[in-house]
């Protein structure tokens, strides 16, 4: 994105970092903003509360919730992430709902996901296939789902045997 830009959403053009071709965007810069929706979606120095696109990149900022198919943040703080692919540098992620996440000097709260690399970062709880890094708890999935069957089940027999008894 231009640095010359004024704060506000407005379309630019937008060169990912390592590429050559400029490509049309819907950037935020600088302000708070309820929905940001766009193909690809630039937010700089600005807070939103619901952002949805192909590509969404983030720098220094927050979002409450973020749904991509590719999604990046750099010094940013995020609530819920829905993503195919995303990659967090120096950021914070309460909720992450991703099938592939690369992640460096990032916390993460609560973590599915099947492909994870973390690096000088943490992870609270990983509900994952295959994580590389440091993690407070690791639980597979199919231990998880099988727990909470077995809750479940649990559950639905003490309602069946009370109401028998009523």
């Amino acid at each position: 994105m231009q640095e010359q830009e004024r704060p506000g959403v407005q379309r630019t053009l937008y060169r990912q970092a390592g590429g050559n071709v400029p490509t049309e965007a819907t950037a935020a810069r600088g302000v708070r903003v309820e929905r940001v929706e766009g193909e690809t979606v630039v937010v700089e120095h600005s807070r939103g509360e619901q952002l949805t696109g192909q590509r969404v990149s983030l720098n220094q900022s927050t979002a409450g919730r973020i749904e991509a198919s590719s999604a990046q943040a750099d010094r940013s703080a995020i609530r819920h992430l829905e993503a195919e692919r995303a990659v967090a540098l120096r950021s914070a992620i309460a909720l992450a709902l991703v099938r592939d996440l690369r992640a460096h000097r990032t916390r993460i709260g609560v973590l599915r996901a099947d492909r994870v690399e973390v690096e000088q970062g943490a992870v609270g709880l990983a509900l994952v296939r295959d994580l590389h890094g440091p993690a407070l708890l690791r639980l597979p999935l199919g231990v998880v789902l099988a727990f909470a069957g077995g809750v479940l089940s649990g559950l639905l027999l003490a309602l069946t045997t009370r109401s028998r008894r009523r």
